[in-house]
């Protein structure tokens, strides 16, 4: 299997679409970074990403990683491929600069690890998660804490892991059972087990800080009862810490990721943020790690779009309707709606993370208070609608691409089939499709009366109603998104008197909701798209292979319209239909 970094496709986000060096310019941290100093960086994780990680990925899926007496061994290549990521400073990109890292945006972290996503998802479990255990110490820890840590994780000396999940607890973690003891200034003895671990135990660095949910003595249940601890596998005198690894899962995919259990046993530990608000320290870790895995989603389909449209140029097999036979496979119409819909899905999804990127450095970066408090209110939106919808697509995506390969994708040898094994999981981790719908509709949409919606929908409105939403050409796509505009307010205007009515009465609608927010968001962003390449071919002094490709472009954005956006149709006839008592249906 081969990747090449789709660079020509992430300069036109990045700097068409976005115009990201001016975004930037009104941040003071990152002003000065031009355009192509985001595609010096993109190209050269392109060649790391295609020479050192994709090599990688099929031993890693094969052999796996393997559990002996608490200690993980990873697959063959992971610990050179690490100690070269950490020295051409990958692991650093996004590290602050007062702790020994690059200074660079969070939109660099996102094209970086969109690029590394692709070439091995079970190397980039591990190698980024460090970007979101910063954020959640640089937000709560204490600063003898951050002294500590922060410029270890910067480094790549220190990796991280999240400990959430107990056999008892999953989603729910108010059920949460382990323990915390007071021990000395500071300090906490933690005893419990935790299950669903990435990362927690592998060799790969010196050494490992878990962070940990438990309950301290006397605290009340349920999830506001939570506190969250840094526990070092390693503790500072060189002994080590009461964590133990007492073994992994045998998982559908992601092999090459090792899932821990782990057993704390008076395992000395930090307070993270104050007492009892342990899920609040630890939400900026998990909403990144929720951003990561639609970054994810975008990677594993891209890599295998990229495979299944090489093997539908070079496999030959049937007529095509020009009556050549045998013929190349793209030469049929239905592997053209497949391989359609895949291109059409990843550079959606292209547009639609990295500007969320955008919005969160605007969050914490621009040079305007009010700016930035508006844009950490519609990042909070956008979250569970990367994660939600674009890791459902993804499914969709791969599953195409493995049925471009015909039962040669059923077989391992094209490799398509690890990466439809890979990406099962990122519907499932860092909550579910269906705890991202029910947190977009019931606490970032119903809970503020649509607040944060309309900073969504205001932007939206504000490009119809632009000149250039009005140019020739654009009818096909502004028609039907201002209807689509209408509907989503409609329809939440109907959820929202439904759940007035009855408290709980909108949960059914979740998913169709989340689905059809994120058709609105990818619809309004194809449409920009289409806007940009129609503009092109107003420019006279554009080259002929220019014009090339901003047609395909187009054509894409038409495809787009036409094949995937009807899905809201369903969705809203779903929406709107009376809700009936489904679970009497489902009694014993």
């Amino acid at each position: 299997m081969r990747y090449s970094a789709p660079l020509r496709d992430l300069s036109f986000v990045l700097n068409e679409l976005l115009d990201a060096p001016a975004a930037l310019a009104q941040m003071p941290e990152h002003a000065g970074l031009d355009g192509e100093s985001l595609m010096a960086v993109a190209e050269q994780a392109g060649d790391f990403a295609a020479g050192a990680i994709l090599p990688l990925n099929r031993g890693a899926d094969e052999t796996g990683c393997r559990w002996h007496g608490g200690e993980v061994e990873m697959p063959p290549g992971f610990q050179q491929a690490y100690r070269d990521y950490c020295e051409l400073g990958w692991v650093s990109i996004c590290a602050a600069l007062a702790d020994g890292g690059q200074g660079l945006p969070r939109l660099m972290f996102s094209v970086v690890n969109e690029i590394f996503s692709a070439a091995s998802h079970a190397f980039v479990m591990i190698a980024s998660v460090n970007h979101c255990a910063a954020i959640c110490l640089r937000r709560s820890a204490s600063p003898a804490l951050q002294a500590r840590w922060l410029p270890a994780l910067a480094s790549g000396r220190v990796l991280s892991s999240m400990c959430m999940t107990e056999p008892q607890a999953g989603s729910d973690i108010g059920l949460l059972s382990t323990r915390a003891e007071p021990d000395g200034p500071g300090g906490y003895r933690l005893s419990g087990s935790k299950i669903f671990a990435s990362g927690a135990e592998h060799g790969l660095s010196a050494n490992i800080v878990h962070l940990v949910l438990a309950r301290i003595a006397g605290a009340p249940p349920g999830s506001r009862g939570l506190s969250l601890f840094l526990v070092p596998k390693w503790l500072d005198d060189g002994a080590r810490n009461a964590v133990h690894c007492d073994g992994i899962e045998h998982k559908m995919g992601l092999h090459g990721s090792p899932t821990c259990a782990l057993r704390l046993d008076g395992a000395l530990g930090w307070l993270v943020g104050e007492p009892q608000r342990g899920l609040a320290a630890m939400f900026p870790m998990m909403n990144e790690a929720r951003l990561m895995s639609g970054l994810q989603a975008l990677g594993l389909s891209e890599l295998a779009w990229q495979a299944a449209r090489g093997y539908a140029h070079e496999r030959r097999q049937g007529r095509s309707p020009a009556g050549l036979q045998p013929c190349p496979l793209v030469d049929h119409p239905d592997v053209q709606r497949m391989l359609m819909t895949q291109k059409a899905w990843n550079e959606g999804a292209r547009m639609l993370v990295h500007w969320t990127a955008l919005v969160i450095d605007a969050a914490e970066s621009h040079a305007d208070q009010a700016h930035r408090r508006e844009s950490a209110e519609l990042a909070g939106l956008l979250t569970p609608i990367v994660k939600g919808f674009l890791c459902e697509n993804a499914q969709q995506a791969l599953s195409l691409a493995l049925q471009v390969h015909g039962g040669h994708g059923y077989v391992r040898e094209t490799g398509v089939e690890q990466l439809v094994r890979d990406a099962r999981v990122i519907t499932l981790y860092e909550g579910s499709t269906g705890i991202q719908a029910q947190d977009l509709l019931m606490r970032k949409v119903l809970a503020d009366g649509g607040q944060r919606l309309a900073l969504l929908t205001g932007r939206v409105q504000a490009w119809l109603e632009s000149p250039g939403a009005g140019a020739e050409g654009l009818a096909a796509f502004t028609g039907p998104l201002r209807t689509l505009l209408a509907q989503v307010r409609a329809a939440t205007t109907l959820l929202a008197g439904r759940e007035r009515g009855q408290a709980g009465a909108a949960l059914a609608s979740c998913c169709s909701y989340l689905r059809l927010l994120g058709h609105l968001v990818m619809a309004w962003w194809w449409a920009r798209a289409a806007a940009a390449c129609l503009a092109v071919h107003e420019r006279e002094h554009e080259h002929e292979h220019k014009q090339g490709w901003y047609a395909g472009k187009l054509a894409t954005a038409h495809f787009h319209y036409g094949e995937l956006l009807p899905e809201t149709r369903a969705l809203l006839a779903a929406i709107e239909a009376a809700p009936r008592p489904w679970a009497l249906a489902l009694a014993e």
